[in-house]
Parts: structure tokens; sequence; C-alpha cells
């Protein structure tokens, strides 16, 4: 029982090591999940939660939420883990999040477009904030 373990845990590693020498240079590579395989919604919304997530960091330190998201970044201690950090702003077609920001209330919203790639569609996918 430990061999077949053992030899289970070295074929997923081997296998882990040629899927390295396979992956493209492409910075932007993963930006989205292969398409047609449903994966395209999660990701988008694993990407609002982080992208809100870095915006509720920014209002408790600057006391705003950046204008943009060109203004946006990770809190310091993570920023490291978010290189080239273009890929998180995009949703799981690959297209860019739109990021709407009221400054006068502080609130916000980011929206994908969703499949249809079409903004204000059913489709969507959004998340909202507020302090």
């Amino acid at each position: 029982m430990r061999s077949h373990a053992l030899c289970l845990t070295l074929a997923l590693v081997v296998a882990g090591c040629r899927g390295e020498a396979e992956r493209s240079d492409d910075p932007l590579g993963d930006t989205i999940a292969p398409i047609g395989t449903g994966t395209e919604s999660l990701l988008t919304r694993e990407r609002l939660e982080l992208i809100d997530g870095w915006i509720r960091a920014s209002i408790a330190r600057d006391g705003g939420a950046p204008r943009s998201l060109d203004e946006l970044r990770p809190p310091p201690a993570e920023a490291e883990r978010y290189v080239p950090l273009e890929r998180f702003l995009r949703d799981g077609w690959g297209r860019a999040i739109e990021y709407r920001y009221a400054p006068g209330t502080l609130s916000y919203e980011l929206r994908s477009s969703g499949a249809d790639g079409a903004l204000n569609t059913a489709d969507d996918i959004t998340r909202s904030g507020s302090p």
C-alpha cells in the first residue's frame, strides 16, 4: 500500500514537472479559463471577490476607494503573488472587468460582461460594495 502511494506521488510530481515545461512564456496566458468548460463564471466570481477585497483594503488604508482599477494595488504583503496584475483584472473570458465608483458615497460596482460579452445584460456578473 505504501509503495502504491509513493508511486502515485512520483507520477504526480513528474506530470507536474512536464506541465511546467510546456507552459507558455505569455504572462497573461492564464488570464482566461479554458473556454467552454463552465469555469469562466467561477473564475470571474473569484476575481471579483479578490478585487473587492483590495478595494476594501484601499478604503481602510487610504480613506477612499481607487478612482479606477489602474490605481488599484493589492496589499503590499501580497503584491508579489499578483504579478502581472493585469491578468487579475480580467474576467474568466479574458475581458477587462468594469469598475464604477461613486466618490460621494464611496460605493462601487465591479462588473463582468459575462459569456455574451455585452455589458448590462442578464448574464453579467457583478459585485457591489460600500463602506
